[in-house]
């Protein structure tokens, strides 16, 4: 009998052996997620910084992004515009606590001016696992 971790599909789509990147520089946050991500059967790898991500996206394919935005030196702002200037197929899920009117600023500086999904800190876990199963399923934008 498999568990339901490991036999999730939402859209036909086995959700459940799919492989993350989540990009937080907080370690409480980042941990705790991806702690939280495994125990649904998430392949979970863990970037802390924006640097650190791009790098890892050059280097294996991953099926989703998690991507906080307000981070030191390389921001997710700048994670995404490396992810949609090199069109990488990478769906990105973004996690933000930061107000409105500075995400609105940081979306200029995105080559096409576009938002993946964002959901606000603090991250409601079961809102967070709806989106992640519907991006990897191609019913999300």
């Amino acid at each position: 009998m498999q568990s339901e971790a490991s036999d999730r599909h939402v859209g036909g789509v086995d959700v459940s052996s799919s492989r993350l990147l989540l990009c937080d520089d907080s370690p409480t946050e980042r941990t705790s997620l991806a702690l939280l991500l495994r125990r649904q059967g998430y392949d979970v790898d863990e970037a802390a910084d924006g640097s650190a991500a791009i790098l890892m996206i050059k280097s294996r394919p991953y099926d989703l992004l998690l991507l906080d935005l307000q981070m030191p030196n390389v921001d997710g702002f700048g994670v995404l515009a490396y992810v949609q200037r090199h069109g990488i197929d990478l769906p990105v899920v973004v996690l933000s606590g930061l107000p409105p009117d500075q995400i609105g600023n940081g979306i200029e500086r995105l080559p096409n001016h576009e938002l993946p999904p964002l959901l606000l800190k603090p991250i409601d876990v079961q809102q967070l696992f709806q989106v992640i199963e519907l991006k990897l399923a191609g019913e999300l934008p």
